[in-house]
């Protein structure tokens, strides 16, 4: 009997040792378990106070992650109910980290919180009018809970109508980030025309800036990025009222453009000094090319100095226009090349119908180009080379180390584009190829092997994947937008 106890109690202590010894994030410093909770959902943030008495006051410690609009689906667990919100916020110490609001929440519902971190998303809950109490929401944005905000997205949806530029976010000048605005006007401008001072919307340290459906004049647009000594990302999607914008900034390294085909879009763009700018991205509409993008309604960007760019795309039937001094070209075609552009290494395409010669255009204008994405809606010509490129094969450099082919069906059009790469990429180490049909048999791909001539490939180690077709992302397109034009950490053209 005695022996059982022993043992019980060795037990024991061996089972509070182990657990000692496992619980080693609890040893971690307060303010690095703080950061950790402050990135968890807001829920489960809340819930590590049940964890231990050494996790009891984190939470409330911690910077704020107040998210009620990415909150988990009412499957995962119950949504905080707006009632709940003064609860946590008057509970919480801060300072804020994050605080994004839905359409479902109220300016009444957040009257109190603090911010050191703080990121507000404001999705206005739309009245009977069709309207929202503007008042409530610059009282919100003047509440001294926001001092010191780092990050502002100001997103206005439909069915609201254009929302001016609440008056208060000027206060914010010092100490913003990232900025994001949506279905916004009344920016202000260097005319008088809004009756502000364009030193007012100074913004010293912000180094990302969205601009997504926003009505701007071009004299506004350019004392806002004026104002933006270190402004690193600028995306602007669907925008109008500025038909001319020219870049002049030390620091810009990726720029984004997508614009509506309007007679208030933006028409020209004139890159003149920006030493280190390095994505250059275009989204326009696939179906359009040719019709909406003819002639002067196509966006003309000219490029005069930005000496570190290396990733264009995507370029479509015709648009935009792009020049490079002597060389000219209109989406994905080249119309003069004068002049190779040295420093381009990746290059997203969609054509109408698939080219041979339209890509070795390309590839004689950009010769350091290392990456290579094209989609086509068509199989197009039949992309016979070896009569035609006899002579160019022995000169032309390719030195391509990826090459993405979308929708691939295995035709003739594309095997011959293909085996064209394969037979002369002498450094490619991966040829992708998106199949456009679900399911394939492995016969089916022995066969495309034997077809393309994998066996006699210039590139010995290359690798030649055939991968179904990337689903298309369920993201709204100017999340993908952003995340390509905002974080220079990822795939310039991601497979999605």
């Amino acid at each position: 009997m005695a022996t059982g106890v022993v043992v019980t109690g060795v037990k024991k202590r061996w089972l509070a040792e182990e657990e000692r010894e496992e619980d080693l994030i609890s040893r971690l410093p307060d303010d690095v378990l703080g950061d950790i909770v402050s990135l968890l959902p807001t829920k489960d943030g809340a819930r590590t106070q049940v964890l231990s008495s050494r996790w009891r006051h984190l939470w409330r410690s911690a910077p704020l992650n107040l998210d009620l609009q990415h909150e988990p689906q009412p499957a995962a667990g119950r949504r905080i109910l707006d009632s709940e919100i003064p609860g946590i916020l008057s509970s919480h110490r801060g300072p804020g980290r994050r605080f994004s609001i839905a359409a479902q929440y109220t300016p009444s519902d957040i009257t109190a919180a603090t911010a050191a971190e703080f990121h507000l998303v404001w999705h206005p809950a739309i009245e009977e009018d069709g309207g929202f109490d503007a008042a409530a929401l610059d009282e919100c944005l003047r509440s001294p809970a926001l001092d010191g905000l780092q990050e502002l997205d100001l997103c206005f949806s439909y069915p609201c109508s254009l929302t001016p530029l609440p008056a208060s976010v000027p206060r914010f000048s010092s100490t913003l980030r990232v900025a994001s605005f949506t279905n916004c006007c009344g920016f202000p401008d260097t005319d008088g025309g809004s009756g502000s001072n364009a030193s007012a919307l100074r913004l010293p340290l912000l180094k990302q800036l969205s601009l997504l459906d926003v009505r701007i004049s071009e004299s506004s647009l350019h004392a806002l990025l004026a104002g933006c000594p270190v402004l690193e990302s600028l995306l602007i999607i669907g925008s109008y009222g500025c038909p001319r914008l020219q870049i002049v900034s030390p620091s810009l390294r990726s720029i984004g453009l997508s614009s509506p085909t309007t007679d208030l879009r933006l028409k020209l763009i004139f890159i003149k000094d920006a030493p280190c700018l390095e994505r250059l991205l275009f989204w326009g509409d696939m179906d359009m090319g040719g019709i909406a993008y003819a002639g002067e309604q196509v966006t003309k960007i000219s490029v005069i100095s930005a000496p570190r760019l290396h990733t264009l795309g995507t370029l479509i039937y015709g648009f935009p226009r792009l020049q490079f001094g002597t060389t000219v070209l209109e989406g994905s075609t080249v119309v003069s090349s004068m002049a190779v552009v040295h420093g381009v290494k990746f290059l997203d395409l969609h054509y109408d119908k698939l080219c041979l010669d339209a890509v070795i255009n390309l590839i004689k204008c950009f010769p350091c180009l290392e990456t290579l994405r094209i989609k086509a809606r068509h199989a197009g010509e039949n992309n016979a080379w070896y009569p035609k490129y006899r002579e160019l094969i022995s000169t032309l450099d390719i030195g391509l180390r990826k090459i993405v082919l979308r929708n691939y069906g295995g035709n003739e059009s594309q095997i011959n584009f293909a085996k064209f790469f394969v037979s002369n990429a002498r450094v490619m180490e991966l040829m992708r190829l998106e199949l456009e049909v679900a399911n394939v048999s492995n016969t089916w791909i022995e066969r495309q092997h034997r077809l393309l001539e994998i066996e006699k490939r210039a590139s010995r180690g290359a690798r030649f994947d055939f991968v179904p077709r990337a689903k298309i992302s369920k993201r709204p397109l100017n999340l993908l937008c952003a995340q390509q034009v905002h974080d220079l950490s990822t795939d310039p053209f991601p497979f999605y």
